[in-house]
């Protein structure tokens, strides 16, 4: 009889927790994400990756080594790019590189340190967001000597889907310039934040893959788009900038991501 008590009261320890109907805790920081690395072997992310993997989180130190197969192990860039879910509410992003590393979140960069002089330093970053899945791109850059990048984050702020902010008023109107878009959307990424900052197209610059298509390396070292708008790569044409009919039309290129032109 005493061994069935026993029994008993093990069988009803072990089937407690079941039995508790206890809530799940609230992950804020990353995890269960699916990163693509693509590593170049030049410090501009020119050309087509020589490595491509799939990994788990950002968390790298190479030391004096190489990536991979065909990456050297100086001189060598990475770009990781991942659809991240958050909660609503304010994300603190924690990043540290050897050498360089930037942050882009939705097409919007919120931290680089690119020219910065900040090798090794640990850096924060608090990025409001929405909750929802939101398009994530870490690029890395490593010089010469050690190499390693670190990237996390935690829901630091929770809150709900604020509305958002309204956009910004429009320039003066000028009836005699060129009229941009307030949208734009090309098969190189949607660029219709970066309209509405005012900042680079190579901001929200994606490459679709294919062998023939722009770099990142190409994009940077465009001027920024002036004229808003879908148009073909590398063609040009004239906009009248002036209300004077006595000054001639300018030359407008347009950009290799479609999305626009630049003076030429």
């Amino acid at each position: 009889m005493k061994r069935l008590l026993v029994i008993a009261i093990l069988a009803a320890v072990l089937l407690l927790p079941m039995l508790g109907g206890a809530s799940p805790t609230a992950v804020n920081a990353q995890s269960g994400n699916t990163w693509t690395a693509a590593y170049f072997n030049n410090p501009n992310w020119a050309g087509n990756p020589v490595l491509t993997q799939t990994v788990p989180f950002i968390s790298f130190n190479w030391g004096y080594g190489s990536p991979g197969a065909g990456v050297p192990v100086d001189n060598f860039t990475a770009r990781f790019d991942s659809q991240v879910f958050f909660n609503a509410g304010t994300t603190r992003f924690t990043l540290q590189a050897d050498d360089e590393v930037a942050l882009i979140i939705n097409g919007v960069t919120f931290l680089d340190t690119r020219g910065a002089g900040q090798s090794g330093k640990t850096l924060t970053v608090d990025v409001p967001l929405n909750q929802g899945w939101q398009p994530v791109q870490v690029l890395y850059r490593e010089f010469t000597q050690t190499a390693s990048v670190f990237v996390t984050w935690q829901l630091v702020k929770p809150g709900t889907n604020p509305t958002p902010p309204p956009p910004p008023p429009p320039p003066p109107a000028n009836n005699c310039g060129p009229t941009s878009a307030s949208s734009v959307q090309t098969n190189f990424g949607n660029y219709t934040p970066c309209i509405q900052q005012g900042i680079h197209q190579v901001n929200c610059f994606q490459s679709d893959g294919a062998w023939n298509s722009p770099n990142r390396g190409s994009i940077e070292t465009e001027p920024q788009i002036q004229v808003w708008g879908n148009c073909t790569a590398d063609s040009w044409t004239e906009f009248q900038v002036s209300c004077d009919p006595t000054v001639p039309k300018q030359s407008y290129k347009c950009s290799k991501t479609e999305a626009g032109w630049f003076p030429g």
